[in-house]
């Protein structure tokens, strides 16, 4: 398969509580090395009709969007930037990230129809995810919480089960731990919500609900107890939480195709989240298979006989297989596990790196890596 990283769920100067221009932004997200992004603004699909969706060149020459159909950068500069326009739909509750829509969708701040919302995307031919679903805020600093607290719904692709801003807000628990969290914010960092991962996978073993990560980044600057930091970056946010698409065959360079192809695996699930800034987990796999079959990330397995579970990484990490919610096998500083699959049920992988040495002080312990999407046995 061919992985493509790339980060969802940002702001622009386009959105109402962000400042940094898009051009700037995406001259970060080249710098970065991401194959795509999807810039979220509130509301609006404004980068869209001034013509930034698209490829772009690297920022060495980047003087706006690729011509259609340019195969590769150009000598010495960084491969281009595939850049997809959707909206964030944000009322006081319930913020519905928007993809593959035609015009943008607006609401009051008060709309609690969160079925409304999700019905008139589809009605677009489009598909969303539900965003940072379990939003605590940051009551000791101010930040409200905006969780998703409707879920009666349906017609959903999935939901964002890690974001950088939320995992980041939770650790200002205490003036220390907020000083902490804005000198060095990668090391506070815990990885999703224990009640996400659960709610998903309850989710999973009723319908086909898949995942993303999300880094929910606007870039301004904030004060905490007199200390004003930028949080975040965008080159630093561009190198956490990425999802990676897992592709049968290479993009074509060609934007209207690709910009398909990537949202097309989004919405299946053929893709996994992962914690980019440790270690690449580019060369992660993880498949069913038999001796005819082989199922990936977002896809099925209808099992016959008998059939091998399998997942691997780039390099040794703690690797822990999850089958309907439940650790059923863990392999320490390992880089593979097989498993056999002798009964039905919902598999996915999690995997954790020690944090490299020239990252310390972020101490010597299993920090969360990799969160692949579920492979559905019948």
């Amino acid at each position: 398969m061919f992985d493509y990283s790339g980060c969802i769920h940002f702001h622009s100067a386009y959105s109402y509580d962000a400042r940094e221009p898009l051009p700037r932004i995406l001259e970060d997200a080249s710098r970065a090395g991401l194959d795509y992004a999807i810039v979220t603004d509130h509301f609006r699909l404004d980068a869209r009709h001034d013509g930034f969706e698209g490829y772009h060149a690297s920022p060495r020459a980047n003087a706006g969007p690729l011509p259609e159909g340019e195969s590769a950068a150009r000598p010495g500069e960084a491969k281009p930037l595939l850049l997809i326009v959707g909206e964030e739909i944000s009322p006081r509750y319930n913020h519905y990230l928007a993809f593959d829509i035609k015009k943008p969708i607006v609401t009051w701040k008060t709309e609690t129809d969160a079925q409304r919302i999700i019905d008139e995307v589809t009605a677009q031919g489009g598909f969303g995810f539900i965003a940072h679903p379990d939003h605590a805020g940051a009551p000791l600093v101010g930040s409200r919480a905006y969780p998703w607290i409707r879920w009666d719904v349906h017609g959903y692709a999935g939901m964002g089960i890690w974001d950088l801003m939320s995992d980041w807000s939770s650790s200002l628990s205490s003036p220390w731990k907020t000083l902490a969290a804005c000198l060095r914010p990668a090391h506070a960092l815990q990885g999703p919500p224990a009640r996400t991962l659960a709610r998903w996978d309850e989710f999973t073993q009723k319908n086909h609900c898949v995942a993303i990560g999300e880094i929910d980044n606007h870039g301004h600057r904030r004060s905490f107890f007199g200390f004003t930091r930028r949080i975040f970056p965008f080159d630093f946010a561009f190198r956490t939480i990425r999802t990676h698409v897992l592709l049968e065959k290479p993009l074509t360079r060609n934007a209207g195709n690709d910009t398909s192809v990537i949202l097309a695996a989004l919405k299946q699930g053929q893709s996994y989240i992962s914690f980019d800034l440790w270690n690449d987990p580019t060369g992660f796999s993880f498949s069913i298979y038999d001796d005819q079959k082989r199922a990936w990330p977002g896809g099925e397995f209808k099992r016959q006989g008998q059939a091998i579970l399998e997942a691997k990484l780039p390099r040794p990490g703690r690797i822990c297989l999850i089958r309907d919610g439940r650790l059923v096998k863990e392999e320490h500083r390992r880089a593979a596990l097989q498993w056999d699959v002798d009964v039905p049920g919902v598999y996915r992988i999690e995997a954790y790196q020690v944090a490299p040495r020239s990252c310390l002080p972020a101490g010597r312990r299993w920090r969360p890596w990799i969160y692949s999407n579920p492979i559905w046995v019948r």
